[in-house]
């Protein structure tokens, strides 16, 4: 559920004082550890961007890159830290700064996830990814109102934005707004996509409602696809046990 970016070349800020054979074998480097990437030999693909910001101090697509390698290797604090850097040198690069917002969420970092997430909707407002993300932060912390307000946004920017319509309903079942929950999961559910989520939620939903018998036929939806879930299996001992003691 996540947006991932990959930059093949962008563009390279070189400084006047870099000879034109500096400047060949940054680029070179660079293209190399692209082509590591994308053969998932990360390690080797670390090695040639390294070699490219020793080259070209000033690269920020190769620290960004690097910062994708070391997130898939889930050494976080690593990527977050090429992350900051490609945003430092570049400003402007709205993928970077996504992805420091995203990777300081999945370090639990939030507050400071929320105040990047605020940085990366006012410079690139444009974005529904963007306005999700920082939806999905402000859930995390409990703002609910936020976090709806972002979520419309998102969906005004991209109306079939599945994800977002699944997390908007989250937000409505927590607030206790059953019926725009059931809503919005329904919606989600005519996309065809993430159709065990979905079914689990509505019987989840079925459950706060105790409308035993819709709850049961939700979950076991959900678990026809997806039988080990620990989450669908747990909604459907809560269902079977409410149905023993009736």
């Amino acid at each position: 559920m996540k947006t991932r970016y990959f930059i093949l070349l962008l563009s390279i800020l070189f400084t006047a004082c870099q000879s034109d054979g500096d400047k060949r074998e940054a680029t070179d480097f660079f293209l190399r550890g692209n082509t590591k990437f994308k053969e998932k030999e990360y390690h080797e693909s670390i090695k040639w961007y390294t070699e490219a910001v020793q080259k070209q101090a000033q690269f920020p697509d190769a620290y960004y890159n690097r910062g994708l390698v070391y997130q898939s290797l889930e050494k976080n604090e690593e990527a977050l830290a090429d992350f900051s850097k490609a945003v430092e040198q570049d400003a402007s690069f709205a993928p970077a700064l996504f992805k420091k917002t995203e990777i300081l969420q999945s370090m639990e970092r939030i507050d400071e996830a929320l105040a990047s997430a605020e940085v990366l909707v006012k410079n690139f407002p444009d974005s529904s990814a963007n306005w999700s993300l920082q939806g999905n932060i402000q859930m995390q912390k409990s703002l609910w109102n936020e976090s709806l307000a972002s979520y419309d946004r998102a969906l005004a920017l991209d109306k079939n934005s599945v994800e977002t319509m699944i997390n908007q309903g989250v937000v409505y079942q927590e607030l206790d707004q059953l019926d725009l929950a059931e809503k919005m999961f329904q919606k989600a559910l005519a996309s065809g996509k993430f159709k065990d989520l979905i079914y689990n939620n509505l019987g989840y939903l079925e459950i706060r409602r105790m409308h035993w018998d819709l709850a049961s036929k939700y979950v076991k939806q959900a678990l026809e696809i997806d039988p080990k879930n620990p989450l669908y299996v747990k909604n459907w001992e809560r269902i079977q046990q409410k149905s023993m003691l009736e």
